[in-house]
């Protein structure tokens, strides 16, 4: 979710939460931007409000920063200009480690490659596995000037290769969260709008993302989960689902508040997309779902 925090937005994230919460969600997962302006307060009212409905630690959460929780975001289309040198001056090490100190609950028990860094990650649910990703790129004059494109460095790349690796012999459900997206952003006249928005998707980018496609087929993932762009929707590159979220509280196609739910059981995987109205009406529609024949693994004699 995506949040500038004055009292509508922030009524838009406590009307959203209740509603997830009354759907009995066993597990939130949130893939960056929960800020605008990578604001310390605007994240701990955020973790409040996370805590007052029940979502407060590794079991039931998973966050994962957007480029937003780390650089913040123009306010005003005059700010384009100065914003290049406010990421310039961003201490990129210190916003990810403030991240995971605020939402430290939510990072107990992971399974990490070393102690070196906090992400990747992976979470072991039993019967399904949770793989964090942080794919923001650290600001660049000529390569990521608007601090919003997004790389996963081959070390950290690697390391993902060999936490997965842990789980080859187990029959899991596979979910990978990560900020930026797979798919080419849409050009609509109603997704696309202001100076802004269209500096957006010129940088928008996830660099050397073929070579994640390719160890997310090496690895059998079953879904990605992502953000970055502004709209709701599933699609599918190389064999894999993929699920953005990205317009959970404001987004290009509208004012009502969406949340992806995902139902994972033994033989079959059923995606929904809630979609709350203004005036208070529900509307659920499908976006995903795909069943499994049961196999009997024989162990060789």
């Amino acid at each position: 979710m995506n949040t500038l925090f004055n009292d509508s937005n922030l009524l838009r994230v406590k009307r959203l939460l209740k509603y997830i919460s009354s759907q009995s969600v066993e597990h939130l997962i949130i893939t960056g931007d929960l800020t605008d302006n990578a604001d310390e307060s605007d994240l701990l009212i955020l973790k409040r409000m996370l805590n007052k409905f029940g979502f407060s630690s590794h079991l039931n959460l998973t966050l994962i920063p957007g480029n937003h929780d780390i650089f913040g975001g123009p306010q005003k289309p005059v700010d384009i200009f100065s914003f290049p040198e406010r990421c310039k001056e961003v201490d990129y090490d210190a916003k990810v480690n403030l991240f995971k100190e605020i939402f430290k609950e939510t990072f107990y028990g992971t399974i990490v490659a070393d102690e070196e860094s906090q992400f990747p990650f992976i979470k072991d649910l039993d019967n399904v596995i949770i793989l964090g990703i942080n794919s923001i790129a650290e600001y660049s004059k000529y390569k990521n000037p608007f601090a919003s494109n997004g790389e996963v460095k081959l070390k950290h790349f690697n390391k993902i290769d060999d936490l997965l690796k842990k789980f080859n012999d187990r029959d899991v459900f596979k979910i990978v969260a990560i900020h930026h997206h797979f798919n080419k952003m849409k050009n609509t006249k109603r997704s696309i709008a202001g100076l802004w928005q269209n500096i957006e998707k010129q940088t928008m980018k996830l660099k050397k993302k073929k070579r994640l496609l390719s160890l997310f087929q090496k690895h059998n993932i079953d879904i990605v989960l992502h953000g970055h762009i502004h709209y709701n929707e599933f699609y599918e590159r190389k064999g894999i689902a993929f699920l953005n979220a990205g317009a959970s509280t404001v987004g290009y196609t509208g004012k009502s508040l969406r949340v992806n739910i995902i139902k994972v059981e033994p033989d079959k995987t059923h995606c929904e997309m809630h979609k709350l109205t203004e005036s208070g009406e529900v509307k659920i529609e499908d976006l995903f779902r795909k069943e499994y024949q049961t196999i009997l693994r024989l162990s060789p004699i």
